[in-house]
């Protein structure tokens, strides 16, 4: 032990940090940095004791296959690739490594499904009060659940009919406007857990959501379908500009809009009317 150390320390000495800097000590200042640390602990184990500068993205790829061999790609993107860059990106920022850069496994994307009002109509009377104005809260402003379940009474003027929420995921404040019939509800709603819609996390939420949906006999979408995807379809359908889409939603990146939520068919629409226009001349002219 005395020897490892003498040697640690004099490799310290003649070549600086990133001559001994493991990845399971860059895992540790990276969560104590306010790292996101959810999935660290099997990277951690995987890599504990590998000198992050000789961890290569071919390695983090092939172990990311090993951990989670039974998975779907996109677990291994979200729970091993992900993790396992940002540390070592982390520990570059500490001088200790070169930065990394991993490419992801590719993804079978989920068909997403917008609704109108008539789920939310459909979905009302077999729902909690406070369940339905969390959907319709979703629905008409394009939040994020968590955003939701986080609103307490302070949070929220029906004066003004603005809902204040302190931090969205992108790190930032932001306000929400609320429709009218949602201001009426809130107004008669008392608060439970000093939270606006009363849940304490949306684990909460999901199995009473499902329950309903059977009852109503309409498809359960859980909470994101109903309320962003379909807050951000909608505005597009309306000719809205993804740029004011994702001011409207909080989305940080136009170009996250026009990829992930929204879902027209209106520009092959127009490229089959415009050539079949040309089409039926020419035969016209022809035959």
């Amino acid at each position: 032990l005395r020897a490892d150390l003498e040697k640690q320390l004099w490799n310290l000495h003649l070549y600086g940090e990133e001559a001994i800097a493991t990845f399971d000590q860059a895992a540790l200042a990276y969560a104590e940095d306010g790292g996101d640390t959810r999935f660290l602990i099997k990277v951690t184990e995987r890599f504990a004791g590998v000198l992050v500068r000789n961890i290569t993205p071919n390695m983090i790829r092939s172990a990311a296959k090993k951990v989670y061999s039974n998975h779907k790609p996109a677990t291994l993107n979200r729970q091993f690739i992900t993790p396992a860059q940002a540390v070592i990106n982390h520990a570059h920022q500490q001088g200790w490594c070169e930065s990394i850069k991993v490419n992801r496994f590719a993804e079978d994307k989920p068909k997403r499904e917008a609704v109108g009002v008539e789920y939310l109509v459909a979905l009302e009377p077999h729902v909690p009060i406070h369940m339905f104005a969390l959907m319709l809260f979703l629905h008409t402003t394009g939040r994020r659940v968590g955003d939701a379940i986080n609103l307490r009474t302070d949070d929220v003027n029906l004066d003004t009919a603005i809902a204040s929420i302190s931090k969205t995921k992108n790190g930032e404040p932001a306000e929400a406007s609320l429709v009218p019939v949602l201001v009426d509800i809130l107004r008669d709603l008392p608060p439970r857990n000093g939270r606006v819609f009363g849940y304490k996390n949306r684990g909460s939420i999901y199995d009473t959501l499902k329950s309903a949906c059977r009852n109503a006999g309409i498809k359960y979408l859980a909470t994101h379908q109903p309320g962003r995807h379909s807050f951000a379809t909608s505005l597009a359908n309306q000719n809205w500009t993804s740029k004011a889409i994702a001011d409207a939603g909080g989305w940080k990146s136009p170009r996250l809009v026009d990829e992930t939520y929204i879902h027209t068919n209106e520009p092959a629409k127009k490229a089959a009317e415009l050539i079949g226009k040309k089409l039926a001349k020419k035969l016209a002219v022809n035959f």
